[in-house]
């Protein structure tokens, strides 16, 4: 059986948190634990939907995205 350990992640939000210090903590462990998608996947994801996207910078602004690979 495989144990769930919260260990080197960041921590969640309080209890008394607002609903976007919550996502913000979510997003955090979910980066910290599985890496943070490319521009390229967020290019790929706004095609699919069928969304403009709002350019690089924007991207950054709005999501985590992944350093570039050296």
């Amino acid at each position: 059986m495989q144990y769930r350990t919260d260990e080197g992640l960041p921590p969640l939000a309080p209890p008394d948190a607002s609903d976007t210090e919550r996502n913000r903590a979510i997003v955090a462990r979910m980066v910290a634990r599985h890496g943070a998608p490319s521009l390229e996947d967020y290019r790929r994801v706004y095609a699919a939907c069928g969304l403009d996207r709002p350019g690089d910078d924007e991207v950054r602004r709005r999501h985590p995205v992944a350093a570039p690979a050296a």
